[in-house]
């Protein structure tokens, strides 16, 4: 397949991409590998690498033991935990764990997590949206080579990567400070 085709194979990946909102859960709990294939079925589009996993058993059990999410019940996780999970699973490539779990704390003060998971659901889906309009243009602007423009693209988005993690990372110093204080 060529670069181009890649490229835009993915675009049309993510353009369609949806997270499913709190409504859209089943009220069911699930066992450990059925909670494994819901993550899975609706995050591969986001995978840069195939073979990497996006969640794990151990990985699951590790936010228990951190108290990020709640333990099962009866070896079953409901759709609180899938809520929980999808938050997580998302931003754990941008973000430490301990910085993940302050912000759930923080945003779950005045609010249920399907309130909070339902706003994150919107904004990864928005944000995602403006990245790939924005690499269209780059793309389509540039009247280099192909892999010019890829790379082009690649260094920007990595900027914008690195600014908008060092804005989130300070609002997270600022946040651990409140609860020190």
């Amino acid at each position: 397949m060529e670069k181009r085709d890649v490229i835009l194979e993915f675009e049309q990946g993510v353009k369609g991409f949806h997270l499913p909102r709190t409504s859209e859960l089943p009220e069911l709990d699930f066992y450990m590998d059925q909670v494994i294939s819901i993550m899975e079925k609706y995050l591969y589009i986001l995978s840069v690498d195939p073979s990497s996993k996006f969640i794990t058993p151990a990985m699951i059990n590790n936010y228990v033991k951190l108290g990020i999410i709640p333990p099962p019940k009866k070896k079953r996780y409901s759709k609180e935990h899938i809520c929980y999970l999808f938050i997580i699973t998302t931003l754990k490539t941008v973000m430490p764990i301990p910085a993940i779990s302050q912000i759930i704390k923080t945003q779950t003060e005045n609010r249920s997590v399907f309130e909070l998971y339902d706003i994150f659901c919107e904004a990864y889906e928005n944000m995602l949206k403006e990245a790939v309009a924005t690499s269209r243009v780059i793309i389509q602007e540039n009247n280099e080579s192909l892999e010019d423009a890829i790379s082009k693209l690649s260094l920007f988005m990595a900027i914008n990567a690195g600014t908008t993690q060092l804005i989130a990372g300070n609002g997270i110093k600022v946040l651990g400070e409140d609860k020190a204080e």
